[in-house]
């Protein structure tokens, strides 16, 4: 029997446009990341899929929403899987955080760490395993999907790969509307897709 995780990286917003670090400051899809999020709607069309978890953040809620609709399903929000508090990170565009925090920044980016007034990846971590521990025992055999954020969702399949939260960024999710599938089954967890944005026509955006 087994169980397909679909994960998805919510559609671009104008933050994610600029280059601007989001967090859980909470802004919308524009019309650019609608259209993805459309698009993917599309590719998964067919799909038995049951359930739709996800981020409560507006922009992964969108997200959900729209693929909701395709579905006929309400999705279930969860705020545990809100993208990591990047505490004074949040708001500022790439660039600034490099030049005015390096080692800070440098810092969360080898070991994990938490930006100042932030969240660390371990903390993350820690309420983000558990909704997919309670997602893989409760819908055993199904297909479900979970719309969240590139830095929670890396983290969340470090967790799921028996990795460190450190090491999360070995799971590169680059593109808004990104799909990643991993199938749960006797033998574990296996990696189907990674970041996949075939039904896109894409820019990187690196930002959460």
């Amino acid at each position: 029997m087994t169980t397909t995780l679909l994960l998805i990286r919510h559609g671009q917003t104008d933050w994610n446009a600029a280059g601007r670090w989001q967090g859980q400051i909470d802004i919308p899809l524009n019309d650019t990341g609608r259209g993805q999020v459309q698009a993917l709607a599309r590719r998964l069309a067919g799909w038995p899929v049951r359930v739709i978890y996800s981020s409560d953040l507006l922009r992964a809620a969108e997200t959900a929403a729209i693929l909701g609709r395709s579905f006929g399903l309400k999705p279930v929000y969860k705020p545990a899987l809100r993208e990591r508090n990047s505490g004074i990170f949040q708001g500022m565009l790439f660039e600034e955080v490099q030049a005015h925090y390096p080692e800070q920044y440098q810092q969360l980016l080898e070991n994990g760490d938490a930006p100042p007034g932030g969240e660390s990846a371990q903390e993350v971590s820690w309420r983000v395993a558990p909704v997919y521990e309670q997602v893989a025992s409760r819908h055993r055999g199904q297909a479900v999907i979970m719309v969240g954020h590139g830095g929670a969702l890396r983290i969340l399949l470090a967790h799921i790969f028996g990795r460190r939260p450190a090491e999360a960024r070995q799971f590169i999710l680059r593109y808004n509307g990104g799909l990643t599938i991993v199938e749960l089954n006797e033998t574990g967890p296996h990696l189907a897709l990674l970041d996949d944005v075939s039904h896109l026509e894409v820019e990187v955006t690196s930002n959460e």
